[in-house]
């Protein structure tokens, strides 16, 4: 199946039974689910549907696909906010298109959270929860990587790994296809992964289990429509019952007018970020909501670090949508591949988990090559010493700055993306502008960070490497460097009641008295009442699949 799934955009009708905004893993699931059991479904997609080959993979193309008010159907979205800063995804698919496909269950203990409403609490005490994480990882075809443990950045990985007590370093399930050369079980074309890298931004070869892999087809099948370039703007509740939900239509250059389409369910799927900011939006023209909607926002405790021109090649460099090219003959693998769990018998929330993200994609090899000398040479924390070593490091930083060489310095690197429980404090909320931002002034001095911080320095240490932190620097516009979350969490969470939720354990929003909206839903990372600490769009979908097993009993007919 090769066709495109989403309809013309001059089908889309002026009334639905039930709307969906957003085809990430809470859209893309609760549509699968819902025409599945029969139920009339439409689903909205704000980008543009990617196929295979068109995703971007040198700078100039991951450059010109950066979403903005000019660029609206820009497949990188970038939020630059006061205090953290967001990298998701826009598209049909959502962050499934560019995210680095790991399916990571979390600790039992996260259940145990009193954040966690009481029916998940209790879910995880009878072992049920595990059941809605199986049928996501079938779904998605969630597998360790066949080749893990002959990767050169195993290899790197297991350097500290092997120094470390109470810790867990195993490969992880990814939602990558290795093997089959066909159609999938939905009757979608793939084809083996090729260890190429470029998980990010977009898989060129059909290796990839998006969500355009899987449930989209799958809803596409059992009968929902689809639509893309549809940018939901607010919902209104009508006098007379269901929803006005007011859109623009995204053109490559620009937004079209506001238009209206009418529903009597509305199931708001836009992740984190979007999914509040079309509630917040909601309120401001009128929608009753809970008191605490745009709060607990968190970064899932994301920390990128470097390991810089070590002492040995990790053959990390990205080759993408050119297998004939000299770059080839280092084959990276996938973009992560293993993990390090910290402190398995400590406390839940003091906790970290280390990824080996390590693959520079394609795009982006040449200007880290060129750009992080220095960077490094004012910023970063050298880990051995020695003429002779400085004179190797030096050799392997000036072929980097003539050429592409795997024997340069990047590829003697090492990336690492931690996962943390964070303070979850952070507040999102609308400027006079009317654009989305976050303040969380306590994020940077959460102690956490400068533990992730003292422990990435030893995996460096363990390399022979120079250490960097990677976060957004301030760009000379005045604010401050920033931490960089690709796990947006939070924003609409899950509560027993409106005075500890914006949603119900069904995921039905309350109103600003205490009841619920009927037919009025939040299905995505929006909901999730804290950090996850390890790779979280399982969870999510998870906790989707779940919801969406209740709908059927909630929906209004």
């Amino acid at each position: 199946m090769s066709a495109t799934l989403a309809n013309p955009s001059g089908a889309l009708k002026d009334e639905y039974q039930t709307l969906i905004v957003g085809s990430g893993y809470g859209g893309a699931i609760t549509a699968a689910r819902l025409a599945e059991a029969g139920h009339s479904v439409c689903l909205l997609e704000r980008g543009k549907e990617w196929q295979a080959g068109d995703f971007p993979d040198t700078l100039g193309e991951l450059g010109g696909n950066v979403r903005s008010g000019k660029n609206p159907l820009g497949l990188i979205d970038y939020y630059l906010c006061k205090d953290i800063d967001v990298l998701k995804a826009s598209g049909l698919g959502g962050t499934s298109l560019v995210n680095l496909n790991v399916a990571f269950r979390p600790d039992r203990e996260m259940f145990a959270d009193p954040r966690w409403p009481r029916v998940y609490r209790g879910l995880a005490d009878s072992g049920g929860i595990w059941d809605f994480y199986k049928c996501a990882e079938d779904m998605l075809g969630a597998k360790v990587h066949p080749r893990w443990d002959q990767l050169t950045k195993t290899e790197m990985m297991k350097k500290r790994a092997d120094q470390l007590e109470d810790c867990l370093h195993a490969p992880v399930n990814l939602t990558v296809n290795f093997d089959l050369d066909g159609p999938n079980q939905f009757g979608v074309e793939q084809k083996p992964c090729t260890d190429c890298g470029d998980c990010f931004p977009g898989c060129n070869v059909r290796a990839k289990n998006t969500l355009y892999m899987n449930y989209l087809p799958y809803a596409k099948q059992k009968g929902a429509e689809i639509f893309t370039q549809i940018d939901v703007r607010h919902v209104e509740k009508n006098t007379d019952g269901g929803y006005t939900v007011y859109y623009r239509h995204n053109e490559a250059r620009g937004h079209g007018e506001v238009r209206r389409v009418q529903a009597a369910n509305v199931i708001l799927s836009a992740g984190a970020v979007g999914s509040t900011e079309i509630l917040l939006r909601s309120a401001g023209h009128g929608l009753g909501t809970s008191g605490k909607l745009g709060e607990t926002f968190n970064g899932n405790g994301d920390f990128i670090g470097l390991s810089y021109n070590g002492e040995e090649r990790t053959n990390v460099l990205g080759f993408g949508n050119h297998p004939d090219s000299e770059r080839a003959q280092v084959a990276p693998g996938t973009t992560i591949v293993s993990a390090i769990q910290y402190d398995r018998s400590g406390p839940w929330d003091q906790r970290i988990t280390i990824c080996d993200f390590q693959v520079f994609p394609s795009a982006l090899v040449d200007t880290f090559r060129r750009a992080i000398p220095a960077l490094a040479g004012f910023t970063g924390q050298d880990t051995d010493g020695g003429w002779s070593d400085e004179l190797a490091e030096a050799k392997r930083v000036a072929v980097d700055l003539a050429y592409w060489s795997p024997d340069g310095a990047l590829n003697h690197s090492m990336l690492y993306l931690v996962m943390a429980i964070d303070d979850n404090q952070g507040v999102m909320s609308l400027d006079e502008d009317d654009k989305l931002d976050i303040t969380w002034p306590s994020v940077k001095s959460d102690p956490i960070f400068d533990r992730i911080g003292d422990e990435l320095l030893k995996h460096a240490e363990a390399l022979g490497g120079t250490y960097l932190q990677l976060d957004r620097p301030n760009l000379g516009l005045g604010k401050e460097d920033n931490l960089i979350t690709a796990h947006p969490l939070g924003g609409c969470v899950l509560g027993d009641d409106a005075d500890h939720g914006v949603v119900d354990p069904d995921g039905r929003v309350y109103d600003a008295d205490g009841g619920v909206h009927e037919g009025l839903y939040v299905i995505d990372g929006a909901i999730l009442p804290t950090p996850v600490g390890v790779n979280p769009f399982l969870t999510i979908s998870a906790v989707s699949e779940r919801i969406a097993s209740t709908l059927p009993g909630t929906l209004v007919d």
